[in-house]
Parts: C-alpha cells; structure tokens; sequence
C-alpha cells in the first residue's frame, strides 16, 4: 500500500458514516457490535416461497422446467445474487472511506451444480457448488493499486463471502404442526 494511500480521507457521506461505524466497532463491548438478523420463508405457490425479513419481502422460486412458476430466481441463484451484491456493499464502503474514487462496481458470478447431489443419486457428489466464480467489475479512475487493496479488503471483511468460504454451522430442527380442522 503507498504513501498516498493512508493520507486518504473519507469522500462522501456513505464513507463518513462508514468510519463512524467502524471507530464505534473497534471501541464497543463485542456483545454490542452484534447485528441480529432474522427472517421467515413459506411456500405459497407449489415450489415458489416468499420471505420476509422485516417489513421486506423477497420471492424465491424454482423454473417451470423444475416444477415452479418462474417467477423469480432460484435459491442458489440468490445466494450467488447475496454473495456479489455483499462484494459489492463491501468494496464501496471501504472505497468511499478511504476516499479512492470509483464510478460503478459490479460482480459477474458463475457456478455448476450437479443434480446428482440434489437427487441423491451419486454417491460423493456435492449437492452445492463445488467452485463459484467471481468476477469484480470496477470502473475507476484510480490506479491499480487501490482496486488491488479495495479487492484484498472484500477478501478478509465480507460478511457473505466469508459464509460462503468458511463452513457456518447451522442448526437445522423442525417443529411439526398439525393441521386444524375445519
């Protein structure tokens, strides 16, 4: 990282806001820098589900050619959808804290999945991806060497993709509700 990379200043209110966040991060009780998240999902529509994460909603389906109505993207499409707009949120907040100028960032992603570890029918087969490819689309005037550190920064504080690259427990359980009578 050069010189003139740690002289840089926050250049807009987003980056300001951004080093507030942070100075308050690295002064707070861990307990305190907690953020809770939670939200609900159900089938509506065969295999389309809405989720709801506050007063936000969000449609998750399946294509016709799968049995949904294709009215919107698949799970693992969102998770790919969740990981290049987390890349994206990542790099533009370090980059207007750091003050490095950037005009537009985008994320190209890729994946195969196999369906033989949907279907269960291959033994040893991942049914998730087994490699994502992504892709960083930055347009900037800047020189090489800040998009480098704005990528190196995405790399170590990305909430999404650290889920992704590192196993997240999850405790699945099930609670079994009989259906009421009419």
């Amino acid at each position: 990282m050069g010189n003139n990379m740690n002289n840089r200043q926050p250049s807009t209110k987003l980056g300001r806001l951004f080093a507030q966040l942070r100075a308050a991060s690295s002064s707070g009780e861990p307990r305190e820098c907690l953020e809770t998240m939670s939200g609900r999902t159900q089938q509506v529509d065969g295999l389309r589900s809405e989720s709801r994460f506050g007063d936000l909603a969000l449609t998750i389906d399946e294509p016709v050619s799968f049995g949904g109505t294709g009215a919107a993207p698949n799970p693992a499409e969102v998770m790919l959808a969740a990981l290049g707009a987390s890349i994206e949120v990542t790099i533009r907040c370090y980059a207007d804290f750091l003050g490095i100028q950037v005009r537009s960032i985008g994320v190209e992603l890729s994946a195969e999945m196999n369906s033989q570890g949907f279907f269960g029918t291959s033994e040893g087969v991942r049914a998730g991806f087994p490699v994502i490819s992504a892709t960083v689309k930055i347009v900037s005037d800047e020189e090489p060497e800040a998009m480098s550190q704005l990528l190196e920064i995405a790399e170590r504080c990305c909430p999404v993709l650290d889920n992704v690259r590192h196993p997240t427990e999850v405790a699945l359980s099930f609670d079994l509700v009989k259906p009421i009578e009419d």
